[in-house]
């Protein structure tokens, strides 16, 4: 394997609660945290270029390039669903949702952070030896120039990000799905395909305008975010705890936007929903113990956002998850 991918098994095998699983063509790394369950999965597809998917359900993982790497891979990330974060090289931060891509030259820093803690993605690490003689058979047998790549995306900036159109996103949807059912040589199939479609100029989509967001943009957003979720009964005002980090409440809302992917009055919905999903669940508690817990002083007004959330109201959803749980 190459040295990108060298440098990710040393990060993860670093970290506890790791279980290995060796294939043939690929490496696999879960990763049982408090914070939740996390799967890497890693294929050498192409010589120095490595396919990499991720099935995480926690706010981070090891960090995967070390900040003083000497070598710097060029990487295609794709968001299959949730959101990731990127800290690039010159301390900016960029984040992913369902359906964008990038390609960067800058070099990923630190752990990888998922703000929602749940990212479905699929990365492409491609060493400068890629680019290089060694590939130059693939390069001729199918017609590709691989070295048109910067070419094509680095023009303005060293990322480039976009929506992926039908054609790109047809492909990486299909490499999803091979990641639940493996099959090495459709992968190679798939990813020769992707880099055709990303050569091909005329299937090139708009880049978006992108808002990068400081070090201490993003720090001041995930306080935010820890003080709005450390207790659900409390309802702290978002301009009360922008006078705490000396910035306006709309600048507040923005940084918690863009790091998050919603306002925080949505943010904080469907992470009362979901707490309130799984104590249903899991416990006997009333119902309305449940909505006093999640912040409903009212238990009316908890089973109508609750209905709204999951289409049915507490107590039917209750009954329901209890007869999916009843053997016969």
């Amino acid at each position: 394997m190459g040295k990108t991918i060298n440098q990710m098994l040393e990060n993860y095998l670093s970290t506890s609660n790791v279980k290995l699983q060796k294939g043939p063509d690929s490496v696999s790394f879960t990763i049982n945290s408090s914070d939740g369950i996390s799967k890497t999965s890693l294929y050498n597809v192409l010589p120095y270029m490595h396919l990499i998917f991720f099935d995480i359900h926690a706010r981070s993982l090891p960090g995967e390039i070390a900040k003083n790497a000497e070598f710097h891979p060029l990487q295609f990330n794709y968001c299959v669903g949730g959101r990731i974060e990127l800290l690039l090289d010159d301390n900016s931060y960029i984040y992913l949702k369902k359906s964008d891509f990038c390609i960067s030259r800058q070099t990923s820093q630190g752990e990888s952070y998922f703000p929602t803690r749940y990212y479905h993605g699929i990365t492409m690490y491609f060493d400068p030896d890629f680019f290089t003689e060694c590939n130059r058979d693939v390069m001729n047998l199918f017609h590709l120039n691989f070295s048109h790549m910067p070419e094509i995306y680095f023009e303005k900036k060293d990322t480039y990000i976009a929506e992926a159109g039908n054609k790109i996103k047809k492909i990486l949807d299909r490499l999803w799905q091979l990641y639940e059912a493996p099959s090495v040589f459709h992968m190679k199939l798939c990813v020769l395909d992707l880099l055709y479609k990303l050569l091909d100029e005329k299937n090139i989509s708009n880049e978006k305008p992108l808002t990068f967001y400081t070090s201490v943009q993003v720090e001041i957003a995930k306080k935010a975010e820890q003080i709005l979720t450390v207790d659900l009964k409390q309802h702290i005002p978002m301009k009360q705890i922008a006078q705490q980090f000396g910035v306006s409440e709309t600048s507040l809302k923005n940084y918690f936007r863009g790091v998050y992917g919603k306002n925080v009055s949505d943010y904080l919905r469907d992470l009362r929903m979901n707490m309130a999903e799984k104590l249903l669940v899991e416990t006997k508690l009333p119902i309305s113990e449940i909505a006093s817990q999640v912040g409903y002083t009212k238990q009316g007004k908890f089973a109508e956002v609750f209905r709204q959330q999951f289409q049915m109201n507490p107590l039917e959803y209750r009954r329901n998850a209890k007869l999916k749980q009843i053997d016969i």
